[in-house]
């Protein structure tokens, strides 16, 4: 115990260095074909990365001539993931690295301090604040304040930013339900309770339909009323995870919906030693860790359909990871299960977004998963 207290007393004595630093922290990502306007941080800001880095220190300080900070984003969806990003971008909370800006992913052009790029592909952007070392410390031992939900109400006068990109999601997400609510009784009855975004988008709309389909084919197995529709459409490392009740809507289970999602580094389909990622419907186990092999706090997966049947032989997870990166065929999602050991993060924690599933939505099992991926886009056509 006395070199805990040691240890412990010379790490709260560097705390005082950090009262001015920014912590970089991984929030989602610039969506392919908007335009960005980046220019130089702030000089003299400190950024770290607030991960534990054994032998080399508590933190680790992130070079600020290797970032941007984004001052503008254009082009972009009216969705409440993009919001997020403007909210940041608007307050100088939001940067990318210039090394992901490269010519395979962006068309830039700089002059007068600025500098403007056509995004290519989606590109990871990272949020800074504000960043509490005592309270990141204590949680290392399981003590301190523990993060809350975008979704709980702030109680203070003073409107935090977090509070302030939920509110203007929850605003977002009740003015499209009243849009659609008040469309025509003629109109289908589950589609005009879906999302916006895939309301209006042909092939998305096809695939929910399908999840819906599976979700009562299987009703029999699943005992979640809620369910994930990861869309994988167009074959990328990165989809997106939407949380959904089963009318098609919205749940309101987690901070973010929908969540960037990982598939496996062989694609989409099934087999041994495939690294692929199952396609179609999935259903999770409860969540009991910790579990064997090499990632032992991921929440296992059942196939639903014929094609799948072997995932749960083959150890197809759901689990921590940087959703920038391919698994070896699970699913990964932003959290902190074996994110820092099996990920290859490039900046900061990710936020606890699978943490907050696993200890809730996801924790008694029997939740389907719908990958729509593409072959299940070919049956649409």
């Amino acid at each position: 115990m006395r070199p805990f207290i040691v240890g412990a007393f010379i790490f709260l004595l560097q705390a005082v260095s950090y009262a001015s630093t920014e912590a970089v922290m991984p929030i989602g990502a610039l969506p392919k074909n908007s335009s960005v306007k980046l220019q130089a941080v702030k000089e003299g800001t400190r950024f770290i990365t607030p991960q534990y880095e054994g032998n080399s220190g508590f933190l680790k300080d992130v070079d600020q001539n290797s970032l941007y900070q984004v001052t503008d984003i254009s082009g972009t969806e009216d969705t409440s993931d993009n919001a997020d990003l403007q909210a940041l971008a608007k307050s100088s909370n939001l940067v990318v690295q210039k090394s992901d800006l490269g010519t395979n992913s962006a068309t830039c052009s700089s002059g007068d301090g600025t500098t403007n790029c056509t995004l290519t592909s989606d590109v990871p952007a990272y949020k800074t604040g504000s960043f509490n070392l005592i309270d990141w410390f204590l949680n290392l031992f399981g003590l301190g304040s523990k993060p809350k939900s975008l979704v709980t109400p702030s109680t203070g006068t003073e409107v935090a930013e977090a509070d302030a990109m939920a509110a203007a999601m929850t605003e977002k997400i009740d003015s499209t339900n009243r849009l659609l609510n008040s469309r025509s009784t003629t109109a289908n009855c589950d589609e005009k309770k879906f999302p916006e975004v895939i309301q209006n988008n042909k092939t998305l709309n096809c695939g929910l339909k399908q999840a819906l389909e599976a979700l009562k084919k299987n009703k029999d197995k699943v005992n979640q009323d809620k369910f994930i529709f990861n869309d994988f459409s167009d074959g990328g490392v990165m989809g997106k995870m939407w949380i959904l009740n089963a009318d098609g809507s919205l749940a309101n289970v987690v901070d973010k919906n929908p969540l960037w999602v990982s598939r496996g580094e062989g694609g989409f389909g099934n087999g041994r030693g495939s690294l692929k990622t199952p396609n179609g419907a999935i259903m999770t186990k409860a969540y009991s860790p910790p579990r064997g092999g090499n990632i032992r706090d991921g929440i296992e997966l059942l196939g639903l359909e014929p094609e799948n049947k072997d995932i749960h032989s083959r150890g197809v997870l759901l689990h921590g990871w940087d959703p920038y990166t391919p698994t070896q065929g699970c699913l990964g999602v932003a959290g902190s299960l074996d994110t820092v050991r099996h990920g290859r993060s490039k900046l900061g924690t990710p936020p606890p977004y699978l943490d907050q599933l696993k200890q809730g939505f996801l924790k008694e099992g029997g939740t389907m998963i719908y990958n729509f991926t593409p072959s299940k886009v070919k049956s649409c056509q």
